[in-house]
């Protein structure tokens, strides 16, 4: 039956309480369920069907709603509203929920009830007009603090000390998969949706659908335009992808474009990334051997440089910044550990850019290369490639700066040999190595580049040279 009441008579989820009668709750959909059914404790011969979904009314509040009938009921009900959706949930039964039990396998939520609804007492309506809008800024306010999740490096250097935990997640949408149907062991169809996400720190990382709920919003997510934070994913190593991925579960709730400070900071890096056409933030070994440096003429001082890292960070768009400067290398940590001063890159071909690699990281723990728009990723034969890719420091007589990175063919012709060649070096030869650069007086040009997740500045070394007396003097003039 269907109970009715008036819009004053609306209950706030903040003011329930257990057993509270003639409640009506306006609230917006943040996950959802697919049905499943059970056998009848009573009947043994009828299955007795359920799903639950989440119900939003205020920033601070939202609760878990568990749906019970029959076959028709339970399916019906489902199909009548979606994630999103702002629906009336009338004469629900209002319960105090067992914290280890319920949240074990449903969202976590601030509200010590749960709502039960069953087919002869509840009744559960879309809302439109006003009722229903007011409710909508609501969905993009994530269920757990934004500044709690993890960033996929963190995942994937974790590794597998992080095998079957429950986490949070701030990442952009890179691709969304059509569904893949499939049927269960027991012939119940099926569906499943693989989405490769991205963020400031990792280019590509796959993120499985299996609720068909999830799977509809997920086909709703533009490419490269989309932010989601996604609470309470688990996350493990795939034997198939050698990889660690994340896998939505019952508990897990997404929210698509969250209003926060680090998602508009992540949108940002997005919209800027890939409107430049890169998967690596980068400079190809390709654009540096078509980069013409006379075109560079601005000549900076650190002090300078430093002041135009601050304009970066303080502009609303910010344009990288380059320039030419002579300065001494002050700190050059050849000699450190392997992981700090060599990347192991992707080396095939691309397809689409013939004559030219696709140097995209390489997962350290698969050795598969982590751009799904690689060949190598396709055809799962990844080549590759060891690179240098190490912080340097530089100095002039205004001061220092440390944020300075130096990579690929720029390093080897600075350093005077193949990367290959320095993996065989001692420790000994590695050092000496660096002393033929170090507080040697180079002519340095650099790219400085905002990285907006981290709301901080990079330092891109595009040529190191040691300078002769004719370009210092030069400098010092200008």
């Amino acid at each position: 039956m269907t109970y009715r009441t008036t819009p004053s008579s609306r209950t706030a989820i903040e003011e329930l309480h257990s057993g509270a009668m003639n409640v009506t709750i306006i609230g917006v959909i943040l996950g959802k369920t697919d049905p499943k059914g059970f056998q009848n404790r009573k009947s043994p011969e009828k299955e007795r069907f359920t799903f639950d979904f989440v119900l939003r009314d205020s920033p601070n509040y939202f609760i878990n709603v568990e749906c019970w009938g029959d076959d028709i009921f339970i399916h019906n009900l489902s199909r009548s509203f979606r994630i999103g959706e702002v629906v009336k949930v009338q004469n629900p039964l209002v319960r105090t929920k067992d914290i280890e039990q319920d949240e074990k396998f449903r969202p976590w939520t601030p509200s010590p009830y749960k709502l039960t609804l069953s087919e002869n007492h509840s009744a559960v309506a879309l809302c439109s007009g006003e009722e229903g809008s007011s409710m909508m800024p609501l969905l993009h306010l994530p269920t757990k603090e934004s500044h709690d999740y993890y960033t996929l490096s963190d995942i994937l250097a974790n590794g597998q000390n992080l095998q079957g935990e429950v986490i949070n997640i701030l990442v952009g949408v890179r691709t969304v998969s059509e569904p893949k149907a499939f049927v269960t062991k027991d012939n119940r169809p099926g569906q499943n949706c693989d989405v490769i996400l991205f963020d400031e720190t990792v280019n590509s990382f796959h993120f499985v659908l299996w609720n068909k709920e999830a799977i509809q919003l997920a086909q709703t997510w533009e490419p490269r335009k989309t932010v989601i934070f996604a609470a309470d994913v688990k996350v493990s190593f795939d034997k198939y992808r050698q990889s660690m991925v994340a896998t939505a579960i019952s508990k897990t709730i997404i929210t698509t474009n969250p209003n926060t400070q680090e998602a508009q900071l992540l949108f940002t890096y997005a919209n800027d990334y890939f409107a430049a056409g890169n998967f690596e933030e980068d400079i190809s070994p390709e654009g540096l051997k078509t980069l013409d440096f006379n075109t560079i003429k601005d000549v900076f001082t650190i002090e300078q440089m430093k002041e135009k890292e601050v304009s970066l960070r303080a502009s609303e768009s910010p344009v990288p910044v380059w320039g030419v400067a002579c300065m001494f290398v002050s700190m050059l940590n050849v000699d450190d550990s392997a992981g700090k001063v060599m990347r192991v890159r992707c080396g095939v071909e691309c397809g689409d850019r013939a004559g030219s690699l696709c140097n995209c990281s390489v997962d350290p723990y698969s050795q598969v290369c982590t751009n799904d728009n690689c060949d190598a990723t396709l055809l799962n034969n990844t080549v590759t490639v060891r690179t240098f890719e190490m912080q340097m420091e530089i100095a002039d007589y205004t001061g220092s700066l440390n944020n300075c990175w130096v990579t690929g063919a720029v390093a080897e012709k600075m350093l005077g040999c193949t990367v290959d060649a320095f993996s065989q070096m001692t420790d000994v030869q590695k050092t000496e190595l660096k002393w033929r650069v170090l507080l040697e007086r180079c002519k340095i040009y650099f790219k400085i580049v905002y990285r907006s997740t981290s709301h901080s500045t990079r330092v891109h070394i595009l040529s190191c040279e040691l300078a002769n007396l004719k370009e210092v003097t030069k400098f010092v003039v200008q």
